[in-house]
């Protein structure tokens, strides 16, 4: 992988050296943290334990695009993994809504939307708009 990355940047020889770093270390984020096309989701890594916890019925997705805790026995390192998604999410839903010029809550309900539709599994939890949890 580190040879086809320095091939890529071979292509950039006319950048100084210091340019060359620094798209050496946007290709280097970018590569850590993929982000499905139209959707919000986590890296393939986080992604397994994010359906883990949805196929244990302790995460659920909410109407406004986050995740939510659905029991109350959720541990810390649950209590984590939903901030941590949350927070990638807001980062992702603000980076969208600027490029769209439309409210950052907009691009989340629209998220959940497809999220719950297209991707949820049957058992997995969803919050209606009332605040319950449903399984679907």
């Amino acid at each position: 992988m580190f040879a086809a990355n320095m091939r890529i940047l071979s292509r950039f020889r006319h950048l100084s050296r210091h340019n060359t770093l620094s798209l050496a270390l946007g290709l280097a984020v970018l590569l850590a943290v993929p982000l499905a096309s139209n959707t919000i989701f986590v890296a393939p890594a986080a992604a397994e334990t994010l359906d883990g916890a949805r196929a244990k019925g302790l995460i659920g997705e909410r109407p406004d695009g986050y995740v939510g805790i659905v029991s109350g026995n959720a541990g810390a390192d649950i209590q984590t993994l939903v901030q941590n998604i949350n927070q990638q999410r807001r980062a992702k839903y603000e980076q969208i809504a600027k490029q769209k010029g439309v409210p950052a809550e907009q691009i989340g309900a629209i998220t959940a939307e497809k999220i719950i539709q297209e991707k949820l599994q049957p058992g997995w939890y969803f919050m209606d708009s009332g605040g319950k949890w449903i399984k679907k």
